[in-house]
């Protein structure tokens, strides 16, 4: 696609050269020049996009870049980027309704066609003016009903209000089809929409096998097979039905036995079904196992307790200390009052010995 930004003054390049005599930057205008040498510079492509962000221009020259957009048997896209006002319109509507689009903010002055009049003009030229300003007027507005599905006489009064208006405004009249949301920080919204798309796939698989069986059928204008997929999409078996049906002896093939994504088993044997299987509670299996668990940890536990219980014997004891015996020096005491008389009598044969001395 070749994107073209319609940024400068809608002009011809007769007036892009009077104006370069001036001093001023050839390259201010886009012309119908401009767009025919976009055309040369690209003759294998066949999309074009104009990114808008104009003020308008020439009344002629709009046009003849509008009939030369519409002639050129491209794939023309328009969005506005910004403004797109007064003749700018027209080459908005060049695209197709659904391929023309605006962002958020952008802003459109729609208004009567204008002209700069001449100083000293008399009746005559005064009146020529007017019939011109009411020809080109009404083309414009021709356009603006054709290409936005609006009528006439709303379009005119719009176009007399001279306003500016918003996006809501120009979708609203049909100007645009679409506006355009913003793209940036949207992580979370794609993690989303990943999720819902892997959550919804095997209806989307379903929905899809219905919708081709059904189209086979009515084409060919006889049953066709309903094929079963698995999660991927890949064919497991096909059943001579128009949807997904299962029937114990109905024609089926190949034989084997197949489990389906809802957690159905179907066994077919000798082209047609044999047994059909619901699937398993999963949450029968989940409480089976729970008890399961709870009877290994009741008995790990009583076990653990019987142990506790061996090693409490273990440690407690049964050992109780023995009479303490006083350690005495005299050999000759028997009991702690032998031991004090004697140590007395000692005592009072120091005595009687220090007074004899």
């Amino acid at each position: 696609m070749v994107e073209i930004k319609l940024h400068l003054p809608i002009s011809s390049e007769e007036d892009n050269r009077w104006m370069a005599m001036w001093g001023a930057n050839q390259d201010v205008v886009f012309s119908l020049d401009t767009f025919q040498k976009i055309l040369a510079d690209n003759p294998e492509e066949n999309d074009f996009k104009f990114n808008i962000h104009c003020d308008g221009g020439s009344v002629s020259e709009g046009l003849a870049i509008y009939d030369a957009i519409r002639t050129s048997g491209k794939n023309i896209y328009c969005n506005i980027e910004g403004g797109c006002h007064s003749m700018a319109i027209c080459i908005l509507l060049a695209a197709p309704k659904e391929n023309r689009t605006a962002n958020k903010n952008c802003r459109a002055l729609i208004h009567k066609v204008m002209m700069p009049v001449v100083q000293y003009a008399n009746v005559d030229e005064l009146k020529r003016m007017t019939e011109e300003l009411e020809r080109e007027q009404t083309a414009i507005l021709n356009i603006y009903a054709d290409r936005t599905g609006t009528d006439f006489e709303t379009l005119e009064n719009l176009m007399k209000e001279e306003k500016v208006r918003t996006a809501d405004e120009l979708m609203s009249y049909g100007f645009i089809s679409k506006i355009n949301n913003y793209n940036t920080n949207l992580k979370n919204d794609l993690f989303i929409n990943a999720k819902k798309e892997k959550m919804n796939k095997k209806e989307v698989l379903k929905s899809a096998n219905d919708l081709l069986a059904k189209l086979k059928n009515l084409l060919v204008g006889e049953a066709v097979n309903y094929d079963f997929t698995d999660e991927e999409g890949k064919v497991l078996f096909s059943t001579e039905a128009e949807d997904d049906t299962l029937e114990i002896g109905m024609s089926a093939q190949p034989d084997g036995t197949f489990e389906l994504p809802d957690g159905r088993t179907v066994t077919i044997a000798e082209g047609v079904i044999a047994e059909i299987k619901e699937a398993s509670s999963k949450t029968e299996e989940e409480v089976a196992n729970l008890i399961a668990t709870n009877a290994k940890l009741t008995a790990s536990l009583n076990e653990a307790v019987a142990m506790i219980e061996e090693l409490k014997k273990n440690v407690e004891s049964n050992y109780k200390p023995a009479v303490r015996q006083v350690n005495r020096k005299s050999p000759t005491a028997n009991s702690y009052d032998d031991f004090k008389t004697e140590i007395k009598n000692k005592r009072a044969q120091m005595m009687g010995r220090k007074e004899q001395n």
